[in-house]
């Protein structure tokens, strides 16, 4: 058993308490902004073209050119994985020490916000073997155009190289940087000292102005670590949303199971039957990320953290 004490509950279970709090929480304003696609099966997979059909103008009477566009062999493969759970509270607590505070619910909401955690986790991290995600370190090593800053300082021509490198350029498709707080504080100090201040605008998704640098959103996710290798940092440039216009540029998307639902899924509570008194709910997760093209997701490796 697994349950929260009696003294711990009662922390909570107070006249005088207002609920529970967490002191402090990562940053994640990537994750929401991803596009949820529904999955039939257990992996979303992607076919890459392999030769593009031909085309060519023709003299009156010519032949048609007929030629096929053919395909990989071998489709991208983004396994759903499963996040799975459990709340346990004693049955003493659930009906005698929960007359302020639910103690149940305040377990529950606890153990998602840990599980959403992990998923923030697993899409900057993820190495897509079993049972991970693969995230966007994994993706981005996808993308041959990665490249690395040889512990070098993070500067402005940094950025301008990532724009040039990921399409579209003609901003029908939305593109996003996503680095750390360190490094978004480093962009302020690089925009301040060239003479200009970066642009906010509202954003829709997170209710509140967020950067830009030459039009793309700066999003922050604290699960960028600065003790990569050599103690270093990363910066990235990802496609976001699902596949338009051009079949070659699909971005980066969020695979569900579409019998589950894109979110998590919570069974409960329950009594047990078994000799201890127990109240449990289970709460689950199944999800992928996956690139739709390899070149969607730009990595730049190895930035300096001065």
């Amino acid at each position: 058993m697994s349950s929260i004490d009696r003294n711990q509950a009662l922390q909570i279970s107070h006249p005088d308490v207002e609920g529970s709090y967490v002191k402090t929480n990562p940053t994640d304003q990537l994750l929401p902004r991803i596009a949820k696609l529904g999955v039939r099966g257990d992996s979303l997979q992607v076919t890459a073209v392999n030769t593009l059909a031909l085309a060519s103008f023709i003299v009156s009477g010519g032949t048609a050119d007929a030629t096929p566009t053919t395909y990989d062999a071998s489709a991208r493969v983004f396994p759903l994985r499963r996040i799975a759970t459990k709340v346990e509270v004693n049955g003493d607590i659930g009906q005698n020490v929960s007359q302020i505070n639910d103690v149940m619910e305040q377990q529950i909401q606890a153990k998602m916000m840990a599980m959403w955690n992990a998923v923030s986790d697993g899409l900057i991290n993820g190495t897509g073997g079993d049972p991970q995600p693969a995230g966007l370190a994994t993706l981005a090593a996808e993308n041959a155009n990665s490249f690395s800053n040889a512990t070098a300082s993070l500067t402005l021509a940094n950025l301008d190289s990532m724009i040039r490198l990921v399409r579209p350029w003609d901003g029908d498709t939305q593109r996003a940087f996503v680095m750390n707080r360190g490094r978004y504080a480093k962009v302020t100090a690089l925009a301040h000292a060239a003479g200009f201040d970066l642009t906010f605008m509202p954003d829709r998704i997170l209710g509140k102005p967020v950067a830009h640098y030459m039009g793309i959103p700066i999003l922050v996710s604290d699960y960028i670590s600065d003790t990569e290798t050599d103690t270093t940092t990363s910066v990235y440039l990802v496609v976001l949303g699902l596949r338009e216009g051009d079949p070659q540029l699909g971005g980066l998307v969020w695979g569900y199971n579409l019998d589950t639902g894109p979110g998590i899924r919570a069974d409960g509570p329950h009594r047990s039957s078994g000799a201890t008194d127990l109240l449990f709910a289970t709460l689950e997760l199944n999800i992928a990320f996956a690139s739709q093209s390899i070149g969607s997701v730009l990595r730049l490796s190895g930035v300096g953290l001065s």
